[in-house]
């Protein structure tokens, strides 16, 4: 499967997990595929991408997805397309997201259909430890307190060298 990257994604990162992808999947930036590419609006880059035998395309504008004229392109090529929403600023977290989901897509891909692949990340607030905690005792039947008392980290404990 070829997946074009639009500019968005950087270069020197996506080179630095080249051997990491799955064995059946190839990524391109758009400028390695063809200068002009970067430069095309979307209706014609994924016309353009189809006519020369890539499969889709990987990109940050998800909101090219409301628009009609570029999904009916879409449609028409039948290509996939991987659009990372709302981390377009953010190129380590739009290629993290993209990490996530790309092992699973090739066997995920419907044939003979455009498929789209819309990826929504949030960051996401911490979860107090504690919590854990709490969850560890009651799937052992204990009361979170006293299994404090029991196994918690003591202040001697903790000002004890570990490391000498």
């Amino acid at each position: 499967m070829r997946l074009a990257l639009d500019q968005n994604f950087p270069i020197p990162l996506i080179n630095a997990i080249g051997d990491y992808l799955p064995p059946n999947v190839e990524l391109a930036h758009l400028k390695s595929i063809d200068r002009r590419m970067p430069e095309l609006d979307d209706r014609p880059l994924i016309i353009a991408l189809r006519q020369i035998g890539w499969d889709g395309l990987i990109t940050n504008n998800y909101k090219m997805l409301d628009v009609p004229g570029e999904v009916a392109a879409i449609v028409k090529t039948k290509l996939t397309v991987v659009a990372v929403e709302g981390l377009g600023h953010d190129p380590l977290r739009a290629v993290g997201a993209l990490l996530l989901e790309l092992p699973g897509i090739p066997r995920r891909i419907r044939p003979r259909h455009a498929n789209v692949f819309r990826l929504a990340y949030r960051q996401r607030p911490p979860t107090d430890a504690w919590e854990y905690f709490k969850a560890a005792a009651a799937r052992h039947h204990r009361d979170p307190d006293e299994l404090w008392r029991e196994i918690g980290v003591t202040e001697k404990e903790l000002e004890t060298p570990i490391l000498q």
